[in-house]
């Protein structure tokens, strides 16, 4: 009897293992369209932001049953592309500068929406040119932009403004002379976290702020393409305003203070309940983690809220400089276009506007799905913005965003060392535009 159940036994044991391999090349990135039940997503979110993209992963998964397995790396370069290079990359990930998802679908490594099998036109419905552009390659569709933000604001505390006896200013000088004031009474008046190479992306920001609203849309988006170099008159003019801004004596600490702080330790610089300053010139991103994570006691408008990035030229007045997050496919399968599909939708869209955290690029979500005025307010800026221009810094080809940010910290550092600092940099930039 034992004998005869032998060779019975033992073709089970191969169909089962035929049944297990089979299942297991599910996921394969050569193009299957079959999925294996867990996607791996990529991002550089962490704290507050983390928390609420996980609330869209997990409506996802309640929708579809499929796990979407969260990856978090703020300094997200040096950690994607060796996972490229040994063919390990994540099914998906989510990439703000439009110049990596360019440069990742020029060497291969993504996959078209096409690829993976998304209707183009329902996209269109629910997401406008501007932002298909930014996720176009050489005539392709690659990213879709699940995530967007006006960088057109300025934070400070409505109660502490009243009691040193100013005001929101409208334009650049006006800026300064709030600054002065808050000085005057032993305060300082701005909190600016530009510690290493992930927190000085904040130089960036406050740079093409400036630029935009200085020397106007047309030279801006010349500069971050290659077209005028940064040797330019009109870049060291913003400059001197720049460090007219980030200076000794207008940060906590210093410019060695600045240069030791992370990003969100300067949010609390200002809102935290130990504050140490007035105002904070970063993105509308910063009233989600200033109240998600920092100080979760803060009441938009009373205690937290913003005022417009002043004009420098009102002939440039009706700017907006902004950014945004793409969703990206490095794999193609049935469960990455499940995943790919939602992001894009307005159910994921309105999960997250829900949470404080993003305004949502996608236009069938409504106004009322923010929590509280302050992102209200800001989907008002982005949409009513005479003139958007995408974060420059972003923009630029190859490693030259990271390039520009320390050129930017050994600028405010040694103001008298600009020229050097930027001709070393034009040369840099040259060889990456031209590549």
């Amino acid at each position: 009897m034992t004998r005869k159940r032998i060779p019975l036994l033992a073709a089970l044991l191969v169909v089962f293992t035929l049944v297990l391999v089979s299942a297991g090349c599910g996921g394969d990135d050569e193009g299957s369209s079959e999925g294996t039940g867990t996607v791996s997503v990529f991002s550089l979110w962490g704290g507050s932001e983390r928390d609420a993209f996980q609330k869209v992963l997990d409506g996802f998964t309640e929708e579809t049953g499929i796990t979407a397995k969260y990856e978090q790396g703020r300094d997200f370069l040096p950690i994607l592309r060796p996972r490229i290079a040994a063919g390990n990359p994540p099914d998906v990930a989510i990439i703000p500068r439009p110049g990596v998802v360019a440069d990742f679908a020029r060497d291969g490594s993504l996959k078209t929406v096409e690829e993976i099998g998304l209707d183009t036109d329902a996209l269109t419905e629910n997401l406008s040119q501007s932002y298909l552009d930014l996720g176009t390659v050489d005539g392709d569709l690659y990213g879709i932009v699940v995530k967007a933000n006006s960088k057109n604001t300025i934070w400070y505390k409505p109660d502490s403004f009243r009691q040193l006896g100013v005001e929101p200013p409208t334009d650049w000088q006006g800026l300064l002379q709030v600054a002065d004031a808050i000085k005057a009474k032993g305060k300082k008046p701005f909190a600016v976290g530009a510690q290493g190479s992930t927190n000085s992306w904040t130089l960036t920001d406050w740079f093409e702020n400036i630029y935009l609203h200085q020397a106007g849309p047309e030279k801006y988006q010349q500069l971050f393409t290659g077209d005028l170099p940064f040797t330019d008159p009109s870049v060291k003019t913003a400059l001197g305003e720049m460090t007219k801004v980030i200076s000794d004596e207008n940060v906590p600490g210093g410019i060695q203070g600045v240069l030791g702080t992370d990003f969100v330790t300067s949010i609390g610089q200002v809102f935290g309940t130990n504050s140490k300053a007035e105002m904070h010139g970063q993105g509308g991103f910063v009233g989600g983690i200033a109240i998600g994570q920092v100080n979760t006691k803060l009441k938009p408008i009373t205690d937290i809220d913003f005022f417009d990035f002043p004009t420098l030229d009102p002939a440039y007045k009706g700017a907006l400089m902004g950014a945004g997050d793409q969703a990206v496919a490095f794999t193609a399968n049935d469960d990455v276009k499940a995943l790919m599909e939602y992001l894009a939708s307005p159910e994921a869209g309105e999960i997250w506007a829900k949470t404080g955290a993003i305004i949502s690029p996608n236009k069938a979500v409504p106004d009322t799905a923010y929590p509280n005025e302050l992102a209200v307010k800001e989907a008002k800026q982005l949409k009513e913005a005479e003139t958007f221009r995408f974060d420059g810094s972003d923009l630029l080809p190859g490693t030259l965003g990271q390039s520009w940010a320390t050129t930017l910290q050994a600028i405010i550092q040694d103001p008298g060392k600009m020229d050097q600092e930027l001709g070393d940099f034009q040369s840099s930039a040259e060889g990456e535009f031209e590549a």
